[in-house]
């Protein structure tokens, strides 16, 4: 590696800008994997949502839900 950068920064000014942008591109790969964490609970919470609809349905007891049903105008 380099010992200065293009504006002749020392090499432990370099090895500061080094880390610092290791440590940006470890918080993206943290922030990315909340990210899908958070969408793959997501997704099961509307799967539960889902399977309790089609459950009530079932039952006959999905008479009374807000937006189950709209007449036709």
């Amino acid at each position: 590696m380099a010992d200065t950068n293009v504006t002749g920064g020392t090499c432990r000014e370099l090895t500061k800008y080094r880390v610092t942008f290791a440590a940006a591109v470890i918080g993206l790969a943290v922030a990315g994997w909340m990210f899908q964490t958070a969408y793959e609970q997501h997704i099961k919470v509307l799967q539960i949502g889902d399977d309790t609809g089609q459950r009530l349905q079932m039952r006959g007891l999905n008479h009374d839900q807000e937006g189950a049903a709209h007449e036709q105008r």
